[in-house]
């Protein structure tokens, strides 16, 4: 965890996919994006304050303290994570009425992550926490 991290927000749901695993979860910091596996990465252990929201809210305000707490848990649940300064762009295209949206993170090395928006929720949601990620980054369509 980098000195200074703060958690902002993020959310596991069933509106999230990646490949065949229906289920995800992803998560900023002030610095990174952070994706779990609800399925293989142990995100089942996201329970009680931790199931979806932290707090019951997408982006709850939390002490340093509980930043930190969360980081901690997420940091061993996660499948990937990737520094702020480390992604070239976040594409984000919205669910139409009957397919699928998505969100791709780009890392400047590397390949990409995509993960699947199958609801407008979703969408919704990721639109919030990306504007505060890192606005500049992020297009959608």
């Amino acid at each position: 965890m980098a000195t200074g991290e703060m958690f902002l927000g993020g959310f596991a749901s069933g509106f999230l996919a990646k490949g065949f695993h229906i289920g995800y979860g992803l998560y900023f910091t002030t610095n990174r994006v952070i994706g779990i596996d609800l399925g293989s990465g142990g995100g089942g252990g996201l329970g009680g304050t931790m199931a979806g929201f932290i707090d019951g809210q997408l982006m709850p305000t939390v002490s340093p303290e509980e930043s930190d707490k969360v980081i901690g848990q997420l940091e061993g649940m996660k499948e990937f994570d990737m520094m702020k300064d480390q992604i070239s762009r976040i594409e984000i295209k919205k669910p139409g009425l009957l397919g699928t949206g998505h969100i791709t993170i780009t890392p400047s090395n590397g390949k990409p992550v995509k993960i699947t928006l199958r609801h407008r929720i979703a969408y919704d949601r990721i639109m919030q926490l990306t504007r505060v990620f890192s606005p500049e980054l992020v297009s959608s369509s």
